[in-house]
């Protein structure tokens, strides 16, 4: 272990001063006899100990033999730390490719991915899980992620077709042209980087070169959702695409949603942050008062009222949540599929063009 360790160490200081290359071939020579399974050369082990602690042997020659045992300790700490950190380099090297974030658990925490709400896993993380001293379930959940990515990396390279991930009843932003290709985005109502790429989706003038359609997917928290009211506004949402209003330039649905994502109350608050904030029954009312605002009669608004809260809404929202998960394997919100890819996170108005 000390001889591996020294290579370790090393290889950084001789790249830096020529007087440690002369140790470096030799500790190479060693380090390649021990991941052989064969007895590293002590002659060169006891050398570099010895230059090491002839400072100390000459002053306190006492305490050589703890110091001896001290640096073994910390050659295995070297060693230790050198492989995982390896490992966390291959790990986030690999979600990074898949998943457009270093962290699958926490995505929004990787500055090298784009910006997004994050998905998160429900299961313990490392450190969680060795804070609660359970060993066997911190490697095991962190090695069963990394199996999920490696899994995964096909889907990565793979032609994403928007159209094979449509939700059955699925609406348009603008009206649907045969023509035109498809696009999917995947998106929380209540999340502020959802916000935002609607946003460049409109300068982009996007909607009218694509066939612009959507999945709501209410982004789980430990305890509900990440954004109280994120699935009410889905219920009211999927209720609408099952009761569509006859004749709409744009769907009812996609009429809240801009509401939601671009216009702001009286007091010049975005509305988005209104119904994050409002309790249920005051997003209830909200909901309701736009579905009328929009062209519902009071009939139609009480029908959709009804089917919100419907066994078949929550089918398809769970439906939906299974497409995403299984499916797309994204871990961040927004995600939008076009032009053959899948877009992790918010993209912006140039790649949007």
């Amino acid at each position: 272990m000390f001889c591996i360790a020294a290579f370790i160490v090393l290889l950084f200081m001789a790249a830096v001063s020529a007087r440690y290359r002369r140790y470096l071939a030799k500790a190479a020579s060693c380090t390649f006899r021990r991941v052989t399974f064969r007895p590293c050369d002590t002659t060169f082990k006891q050398d570099l100990k010895d230059n090491m602690l002839a400072p100390l042997a000459a002053r306190r020659p006492g305490l050589v033999g703890p110091a001896s045992v001290a640096l073994e300790v910390v050659a295995f700490l070297v060693v230790l730390t050198t492989i995982w950190s390896g490992y966390v380099v291959v790990e986030s090297a690999a979600n990074l490719y898949v998943y457009g974030t270093c962290n699958k658990q926490d995505s929004a925490s990787c500055s090298l991915g784009a910006e997004a709400c994050s998905i998160p896993d429900q299961t313990p993380t490392f450190g969680d899980s060795i804070a609660a001293w359970d060993i066997v379930g911190a490697f095991g959940n962190d090695f069963v992620r990394l199996g999920e990515t490696f899994s995964a990396i096909p889907s990565r390279m793979q032609n994403w077709d928007a159209k094979e991930y449509l939700p059955a009843n699925a609406t348009y932003l603008n009206e649907f042209d045969a023509q035109k290709p498809t696009a999917l985005e995947v998106i929380d109502p209540g999340c502020t980087y959802c916000l935002q790429l609607f946003e460049n989706l409109e300068e982009a003038g996007f909607a009218n070169k694509q066939n612009l359609s959507y999945i709501a997917f209410p982004i789980p928290a430990p305890t509900g959702y990440k954004f109280p009211n994120s699935l009410l506004v889905t219920q009211y949402l999927e209720a609408l695409r099952l009761n569509p209003l006859a004749d709409a330039k744009t769907p009812v649905d996609w009429e809240i949603l801009k509401r939601i994502y671009t216009e702001k109350d009286a007091a010049g608050v975005s509305w988005q942050s209104v119904i994050n904030s409002a309790d249920a029954v005051e997003a209830t009312a909200l909901l309701q008062d736009w579905a009328a605002e929009f062209g519902l009669s009071q009939a139609q608004v009480d029908t959709v009222a009804s089917v919100a809260g419907s066994d078949k809404v929550a089918g398809i929202i769970a439906a939906n949540k299974q497409t995403v998960k299984e499916r797309i394997h994204t871990v961040k919100i927004p995600t939008i599929i076009f032009d053959g890819r899948r877009h992790d996170g918010l993209v912006s108005v140039g790649d949007l063009d």
